[in-house]
């Protein structure tokens, strides 16, 4: 049986990179500083008007790891992609990228999991494509998060 190939964008983040299946990615952006809202976390930046939704800016990192903070560089961007929840309010989120996404084909031979204690919730895996650490996010419960975060409070 032949070897299935799965294209996904592997995004730089801070600290190793996130990789997103390629459906999943609606838009690459120039930075933009978001609009802050009320009573977030430190990880929502704010959010931004596209194409007529409101969209969440998040910092990932900050997110899964306090230790981060949100560090913003000259190379950052602001990459939209498509939840997978239900949610009636977060239908795209924006996550601070340190630079320019990359499209690869992924198999499951060229991802080696990188074994770690106690990922958090919206951590699917840590693994290595290519040389490179990536995340791989769970985006069902990443996207309940940001969504409770941002618009429950």
């Amino acid at each position: 049986m032949a070897d299935m190939e799965i294209r996904t964008i592997v995004a730089p983040l801070l600290k190793g990179h996130i990789i997103l299946p390629n459906v999943a990615v609606a838009e690459l952006l120039a930075l933009t500083m978001p609009e802050p809202l009320k009573k977030a976390p430190s990880w929502i930046l704010g959010e931004l008007i596209w194409n007529g939704w409101q969209v969440p800016i998040i910092s990932f990192e900050h997110m899964i790891d306090n230790t981060y903070g949100n560090v913003i560089t000259s190379k950052a961007r602001i990459l939209i992609i498509k939840t997978l929840g239900e949610s009636t309010q977060v239908n795209y989120i924006g996550l601070i990228i340190q630079g320019l996404p990359r499209l690869r084909k992924v198999t499951m031979q060229s991802l080696v999991e990188k074994p770690q204690k106690d990922l958090p919730d919206e951590v699917f895996s840590v693994v290595s494509i290519d040389e490179l650490d990536a995340y791989i996010p769970e985006l069902g419960d990443f996207t309940r998060r940001v969504e409770k975060a941002a618009y429950d409070n």
